[in-house]
């Protein structure tokens, strides 16, 4: 028998049994092994839509599928209809589609297609991407409460401070007009013992609309509770007095949200790209090491072209290390104008595949989707006062503005979603409006500035050549402010875990012996203090290179809610 009737909710189609078991597992195994529809002239399958098995007959025809014409709503359809019957190549397909076309806008569609379809890999990029893109996110790209809730109470959300997790839920639950009963939900998302005393009172300005609700009171009580005892502790039952200025309800639910209290786990680690020193510089490999407090440097992963120089280093969402730009040996006239990325959740290496302005000794940053691409020197040694934005997901590059001055490795940072740069003198951001775009003078400096960084409201400085460190606030100060001294000079000036960090090297400064120390500088403390020395490294930082803060492991999906939120995200409809 060549054909075989597939009744699929009472639609007949009429199939060739030989295309079915090409492409279908499942069909292979049913026309094959020893089962009763092997001799039978129809086989019955109530579990899919017709319209969906209509495609995928069609797929199975001509060898090719589209999916680029299909809803997300038919792809997810289509995912589970290739999982059911066990389609290896469409169920390949999908998940690449799916994979390389992940958005802010469809992440949520994407992780819920491979959750129904049991796409794990593709779930965990899902979610992996979701939670490090939190910065460009918008409540509205939020479906539902419970994935509000899911999302923002993620222990490994990439958040600055858990005041902004919180207006992120306060602007859905009044876009959405839920009542203030969805605040608490919203609160139960918070790590609450990150939170200040400054943040506790801002939302309770944020919720003055609330402000007799249960909400409202409950972040009252927060704020005693933060003046009394300097933070909010897991020992909140030992606060018995609370229950005199507050109801019993307010009590209770004070003591339940700091007993399910969502612990930020998110973990960033530093990786700098190293040089092991070698008598001829050309030849030295390059490496990028990682650092971690209290264990120090390891080599993590070693750069393909050893013989490349000028290039830069950058991260992209949190996950994505990125390569562009350099020389392949000095003064050879050939430049590395890929775009290379090392994605450290998949463990692999990519090429974009393009063809950039030639540069090295550039700077690079990114904001968003965009990686900015400033200075350097170009062909015939030319040092260049030019820039390009490239675009990470288009894979496309536009010229922007030039730069006031022609300029290598200039320092650069994104701050407040804008990118500054500092010329010979003076620090600028760019601003670009719908008709042109330009490099605006924001801080007078009378030195070249070598390193910047974004930190707690300010831009902080180090100048090349010497140890101070400086600051300014953009719009606020039209000059930078003198801080402090490391004890050696500032090669890489980086932040992590809310901590501002400087790696300093100091070459012959005892008995010829290379000094390579990482300090910290707090504004409680007169001076840095040197968390790391180390002493005769066989190794040294590419200070033109720049250093990325990366995830390395893919997050949990972490699905479990507790009884007590449970109780609140009942109320709404899914």
């Amino acid at each position: 028998m060549d054909e075989i009737s597939l009744l699929i909710r009472g639609e007949e189609f009429i199939v060739k049994k030989e295309i079915l078991c090409e492409y279908s597992d499942y069909f292979k195994a049913m026309f094959s092994g020893n089962y009763i529809e092997k001799e039978k002239s129809q086989i019955v399958i109530n579990v899919l839509q017709p319209n969906i098995m209509q495609i995928i007959l069609q797929y199975m025809n001509i060898g090719l599928m589209d999916l680029s014409e299909h809803s997300h709503q038919i792809i997810g359809e289509i995912a589970m209809a290739a999982n059911f019957l066990q389609i290896s190549e469409l169920i390949k397909q999908i998940e690449y589609m799916l994979d390389i076309q992940l958005s802010v806008t469809n992440w949520i569609d994407t992780m819920t297609i491979a959750e129904n379809a049991s796409y794990m890999k593709l779930e965990e990029h899902s979610v992996a991407f979701g939670l490090f893109s939190f910065k460009s996110m918008k409540p509205s790209y939020i479906s539902s409460i419970r994935k509000l809730f899911w999302y923002l109470s993620h222990p490994y959300l990439d958040a600055e401070c858990e005041l902004d997790v919180f207006k992120f839920g306060l602007d859905w639950v009044l876009n959405n007009e839920t009542g203030a009963d969805a605040i608490i939900i919203v609160l139960g998302c918070l790590d609450l013992t990150k939170l200040s005393l400054n943040d506790l009172l801002e939302m309770k300005s944020l919720i003055t609309v609330y402000n007799s609700s249960l909400p409202a009171k409950v972040i009252d009580c927060l704020v005693m509770l933060h003046k009394k005892c300097g933070k909010i502790l897991p020992q909140i039952s030992e606060q018995m007095e609370l229950c005199e200025t507050f109801t019993r309800r307010v009590y209770d639910e004070v003591c339940n949200l700091v007993k399910e209290i969502k612990q930020r786990k998110l973990k960033f680690t530093i990786s700098l790209p190293m040089t092991i020193k070698q008598p001829l510089a050309d030849e030295s490999p390059h490496y990028m090491y990682t650092y971690t407090l209290g264990e120090g440097f390891h080599k993590w992963l070693e750069l393909v072209e050893k013989n490349l120089w000028g290039w830069n280093v950058v991260s992209y969402n949190g996950t994505k290390l990125i390569i562009v730009g350099g020389e392949y040996g000095k003064g050879t006239g050939t430049f590395m104008r890929d775009v290379k990325e090392y994605d450290t959740l998949r463990k692999e290496w990519n090429r974009h595949g393009v063809q950039l302005p030639q540069r090295r000794h550039g700077s690079v940053a990114v904001l968003g989707d965009c990686l900015y691409i400033i200075g350097g020197v170009g062909g015939f040694r030319v040092v260049l006062d030019t820039a390009v934005i490239y675009n990470m997901r288009e894979k496309t590059f536009r010229s922007i503005a030039k730069l006031p001055d022609a300029i290598q490795n200039p320092a650069i940072c994104c701050h407040d979603n804008q990118i500054y740069i500092a010329s010979h003198k003076h620090i600028y951001r760019h601003v670009e409006t719908d008709d042109k775009d330009e490099w605006e003078l924001v801080a007078r400096v009378s030195f070249r500035v070598k390193c910047m960084v974004s930190h707690k409201g300010y831009i902080y400085c180090t100048q090349s050549y010497y140890n101070e460190l400086y600051r300014f606030r953009p719009f606020v100060d039209s000059e930078l402010q003198s801080l402090s001294s490391f004890y050696s000079i500032p090669t890489v000036l980086c932040t992590l875990d809310g901590r501002l960090l400087a790696f300093t090297e100091n070459n012959k400064l005892f008995k010829n012996n290379d000094v390579l120390s990482l300090e910290e500088y707090t504004e409680t403390a007169d001076c840095p203090e040197v968390l790391d020395t180390r002493t005769d490294t066989q190794m040294t930082i590419n200070e033109t290179a720049g250093y990325c803060a990366l995830v390395m492991d893919i997050p949990p999906l972490c699905k479990s809610v507790s009884p007590y939120h449970m109780q609140y995200l009942n109320k709404y409809p899914d």
